[in-house]
């Protein structure tokens, strides 16, 4: 008996051995070991969102998904959330997915700040305006769709393309370009104060002028008519700025303004200044014989024109005594030294004057 009973064991173990694989065995079910509590929240839509997924607050697991049911156009999920797990008041909830083709599971993010100690209770529902739903493997593959066939790739090999035409042999140009805009950049930012309080004062100039409006336009209308004025003499102020230019041209034109003709006018007062700042130099210049001179050449000279009403005698006897006329002890009557050198000095002006009729610069 004992012989048979072991070869049908072995029998039976054998062939049940052979039928049962790795594959057959159950796998643990994923769920919340332990008490729970239920916790709900209201999404627009919940696709994608298996049964049983994860549930995770700042990134740790902390529940499951229990289920899932559709009330006023919302998607409302139930969560089954760890007993020794304290969920803050004012949580969101995010639908997420850890890859663009893996499981949906629901992210709870706590609030930021300093928190009261408030927590949700059992059956409390994160209302609808704290939640998001995560994109859908559609939105993704229609927006990558977009991304690949909408240009965007093309359009920036073009950019880069034409960069690269456009710096072609340069590069050490635009290094430098680049190197003195980040310089003008830095200096912008050390002298930002500067700028502050530069655009401040111009802040208060404009301010002042607004609120000094009216007396500039008071001003303004109170010089109105000296512009007028002003405006319809223009054209007389312009004929004599003109006149003014030709007077300028035509005294130009004489040889003492020129300084060309060393015997012009200003060229002999200046040297007669000359010789008599010589004379009032020296020790022993008389001056007696200039001082009896001046006489006949004032009165000949004493107004805008040659004065004919001359004292003759005085021009004429020179050294000889007369009733009017004392006589000069510095002139003399004409003799033949005179009349030699008034030959001489008419034959020099004589050759002048055919020089300047036949010869050079006639």
């Amino acid at each position: 008996m004992r012989i048979t009973v072991a070869t049908i064991a072995a029998a039976v173990l054998g062939t049940t051995a052979c039928s049962v694989g790795l594959e057959r065995l159950p796998l643990p079910e994923p769920g919340v070991g332990g008490e729970s509590y239920l916790l709900h929240a209201a999404f627009e839509n919940a696709l994608n969102l298996p049964t049983k997924a994860k549930v995770k607050l700042a990134g740790a697991d902390v529940g499951e998904v229990a289920s899932m049911r559709v009330e006023e156009y919302s998607a409302i999920v139930t969560m089954r959330i760890a007993d020794d797990v304290a969920v803050p008041a004012g949580t969101t909830a995010e639908l997420r997915s850890a890859t663009p083709l893996g499981d949906v599971f629901v992210s709870l993010q706590p609030p930021s700040g300093t928190a009261d100690g408030a927590v949700l209770a059992p059956g409390d529902t994160i209302p609808l305006p704290a939640t998001a739903a995560a994109a859908t493997i559609e939105e993704v593959l229609s927006t990558a769709s977009v991304l690949v066939n909408g240009g965007v790739f093309r359009n920036l090999t073009k950019i880069v393309d034409g960069v690269g035409e456009a710096v072609g042999g340069r590069g050490d140009r635009l290094a430098a370009l680049v190197d003195e805009s980040t310089r003008l950049a830095g200096l912008i930012t050390a002298r930002s104060a500067e700028i502050e309080e530069s655009m401040i004062r111009t802040d208060g100039l404009i301010a002042t002028l607004t609120e000094r409006r009216e007396t500039i336009d008071e001003v303004m209308l109170a010089a109105r008519p000296a512009l007028d004025v002003v405006a319809a003499d223009t054209s007389r102020i312009l004929d004599v700025v003109a006149q003014v230019d030709r007077i300028g041209r035509q005294v130009g034109r004489f040889p003492s303004v020129q300084g060309t003709d060393t015997r012009s006018t200003l060229a002999d007062l200046d040297r007669i200044a000359e010789q008599l700042n010589a004379a009032a130099t020296h020790a022993e210049a008389d001056l007696d014989a200039v001082n009896r001179l001046l006489a006949p050449i004032m009165r000949v000279t004493n107004s805008t024109s040659a004065n004919v009403d001359a004292d003759l005698e005085q021009l004429v006897l020179g050294a000889l005594p007369s009733p009017g006329h004392s006589g000069d002890p510095g002139s003399r009557l004409p003799d033949e030294t005179d009349r030699q050198a008034f030959v001489g000095t008419l034959t020099y002006t004589l050759m002048r004057l055919q020089k300047r009729l036949d010869g050079e610069g006639r």
